[in-house]
């Protein structure tokens, strides 16, 4: 005796397998675009201006020099009135400002990567992020949120307050990261 509906569900039933299989088979297109820069974002606000990086050679370099090589002026105030100023490489100075992965980090555009790092530079202070949300909490309110905080720990000398979530303990790795990352010997103790 012929089951219409069990007919019907193996047919449906073996077109999903089909359609599965013929996915699992199919390799993967590389996009035209070229991967997203968004595994590190910086911010440096001075009196009158905010700049934003998403190259870390860049901004090392705008660190320890103070200049920089290559920007553009993005036409707009963020909402504590400085000028916002994109310092890209060299290869994304004729790009659309749009398209610029610190810019899109800006606008809350572009999702950062697994392991994303950031730091924020004001009024003598460094801030460090190990999330994204964490900067652009920072960024938008001026001061965060949850905080671990070391007197005299930067490079120079500075004060270094590591963005944190409510829930977190002292953010060791993050720490280390920062530590490595600019050559500082970790106190001991």
């Amino acid at each position: 005796m012929f089951n219409k509906k069990a007919a019907s569900n193996v047919a449906s039933l073996t077109l999903l397998v089909a359609a599965l299989a013929g996915c699992a088979g199919q390799q993967q297109v590389a996009s035209k675009e070229a991967t997203p820069n968004n595994d590190d974002w910086y911010l440096v606000r001075t009196e009158s201006t905010l700049y934003v990086f998403d190259d870390a050679a860049v901004y090392r370099d705008y660190v320890v020099t103070g200049k920089t090589t290559y920007t553009k002026d993005v036409g707009e105030k963020d909402k504590f009135g400085q000028d916002i100023v994109l310092v890209v490489r060299a290869e994304d100075q004729g790009k659309d400002v749009k398209k610029i992965a610190g810019y899109q980090f800006l606008k809350q555009s572009l999702p950062p990567a697994a392991g994303f790092y950031g730091e924020i530079r004001q009024e003598g202070v460094i801030y460090v992020a190990q999330r994204y949300g964490d900067m652009v909490d920072m960024n938008g309110l001026g001061e965060p949120i949850f905080r671990h905080t070391e007197i005299a720990s930067g490079p120079n000398g500075e004060r270094v307050v590591y963005l944190m979530q409510k829930e977190e303990k002292k953010p060791v790795s993050l720490i280390a990261r920062f530590q490595k990352l600019y050559g500082i010997t970790p106190a001991k103790g």
